[in-house]
């Protein structure tokens, strides 16, 4: 599949997906890759060798799409995420699919629950209810669209084992409430299986284990030979954080599995926690 690319936010999961791509030259074509400061994204076209524009998704302006690209928008909300993804709607038209990185924080509490796409859109959070406006805006396209519900992403430099390892993280509540998570570089094959793939509509991306949080820190200060984690009251953290610790969704990934046909890397965190501490991090 050799497409053009449009990458809208290249933070953490936009800036995999270009390096992605740019290694493997059979899925490529032109990349145009975004930042909302002007200079960030002249040096990130400059180290990964592709066109480095500003974009700030409140204000796309003249910014044009190449009938036929394919247009990722991994960038998160902003104050108006309606209004916002209403201009990357307008920017995309004549692309040939257009794909939005969303989040299971659009769900309502999963009380250990399996939760699909079907489960009742009800956010606790301010960034959920973002992501809810987002999502409804994305209605208006002219061109297949894909919302890809994103677990908790985690990966180098981005996870429990640092923190862990400088005794920084703590655990909300009682540590029971399972929390779904996804690998960047798995996230990063469900951005390049729903751009290649007719399925429209929500997708979730999560990996096959929702494991409890208090597990899942325990486990990994158990690999590093540190105490467990201390647990700390849900009063002690902002409403924010404790609605993405404590909903206790244990998303499914079957439609990202069977209709997408993404083959996680990682399957379960506990990989890669032995990846990571197999490369030193």
């Amino acid at each position: 599949m050799t497409a053009r690319w449009m990458i809208l936010g290249c933070g953490y999961t936009g800036t995999r997906l270009a390096r992605t791509l740019v290694s493997n030259p059979e899925l490529a074509g032109d990349i145009v890759v975004t930042r909302r400061d002007r200079e960030a994204a002249r040096v990130l076209g400059v180290e990964l060798g592709v066109r480095g524009v500003a974009a700030d998704l409140a204000n796309l302006g003249a910014l044009a799409v190449t009938p036929g690209s394919i247009v990722v928008c991994a960038a998160p909300p902003g104050p108006d995420p309606a209004r916002e993804i209403a201009n990357v709607v307008r920017a995309a038209r004549g692309a040939a699919k257009l794909v939005y990185i969303s989040s299971t924080g659009v769900y309502g509490p999963g009380h250990g629950a399996s939760v699909d796409e079907s489960w009742p859109i009800a956010p606790i959070t301010a960034s959920g209810r973002a992501r809810v406006a987002a999502e409804a805006a994305l209605a208006g396209s002219d061109v297949p669209w894909l919302a890809l519900r994103a677990a908790g992403i985690y990966g180098p430099g981005r996870g429990l084992v640092e923190r862990v390892r400088a005794g920084t993280y703590r655990v909300v509540g009682d540590g029971k409430s399972h929390v779904a998570r996804i690998h960047v570089v798995d996230l990063v094959a469900a951005i390049l299986a729903a751009a290649g793939s007719p399925v429209t509509g929500a997708v979730n991306a999560a990996d096959d284990d929702p494991a409890p949080i208090g597990e899942v820190a325990d486990a990994v200060a158990a690999r590093l030979g540190l105490p467990r984690p201390p647990r700390v009251p849900v009063a002690a953290v902002s409403p924010e954080v404790a609605g993405m610790l404590t909903a206790d969704r244990r998303i499914s990934n079957r439609r990202l599995r069977d209709e997408l046909g993404v083959e996680l890397r990682y399957p379960s965190w506990r990989d890669a926690l032995e990846d990571e501490l197999a490369a030193g991090a």
